[in-house]
């Protein structure tokens, strides 16, 4: 997380800031980015940056958690709209697809993705206030059609893996249409299963 030195600059100041890291982290992954670059960029002594941000992944997180703010927040209002929990991953998963296509930021997201990996911490997938959003999210679902109300918990981790993986899949190949279907079919068979019924003897 930035500094509230960081916290405190102009708008002016930090957007310049953040459109540099951006563009560092669009041309390579974030293994390879320079934090030389970042300042050049930004025209900020190296010094400063330490005063902003811990390390150049402390930067990209905070890049990403903006975007999941919103994104979240839209989860969040879906579900309390609605109490589908389905509908509400597949709402989230739709508004970072739709971010991630906007011209200005196409590539930082394909660059971002196409080297994240579905069990890193820093992806797109729910992790800031993970507590109070899963207690969110378990208050405000409608379990009536549910079997046993306290499987909520399990669908809720189940949901977070299969969503994370087709956003990194989707953004990272770019192939939209095919893997939003994919990703309906596995929303699906955590919804109803994919084994038939026992047969009646």
């Amino acid at each position: 997380m930035p500094t509230q030195t960081f916290m405190n600059l102009s708008d002016e100041k930090k957007n310049k800031i953040l459109l540099a890291a951006k563009k560092e982290f669009t041309r390579v992954p974030l293994s390879e980015a320079s934090i030389n670059n970042i300042i050049t960029d930004a025209e900020i002594p190296r010094g400063s940056f330490y005063q902003y941000f811990i390390s150049k992944q402390d930067l990209l997180e905070y890049l990403i958690e903006k975007v999941d703010e919103r994104t979240t927040e839209i989860l969040r209002d879906k579900l309390q709209e609605e109490g589908n929990i389905f509908d509400a991953f597949i709402s989230f998963y739709d508004n970072i697809i739709k971010a991630s296509k906007s011209e200005s930021d196409r590539e930082f997201y394909k660059t971002f993705f196409k080297n994240s990996k579905p069990n890193d911490g820093m992806v797109f997938g729910l992790n800031k206030h993970k507590m109070e959003l899963m207690n969110f999210m378990l208050e405000n679902t409608d379990t009536s059609d549910f079997k046993k109300k306290e499987d909520l918990k399990v669908v809720i981790d189940m949901l977070k893996a299969v969503t994370k993986l087709a956003i990194i899949q989707t953004v990272s190949t770019e192939d939209y249409t095919s893997s939003r279907e994919n990703y309906l079919k596995q929303i699906d068979y955590i919804k109803f299963g994919v084994l038939r019924k026992e047969r009646q003897c």
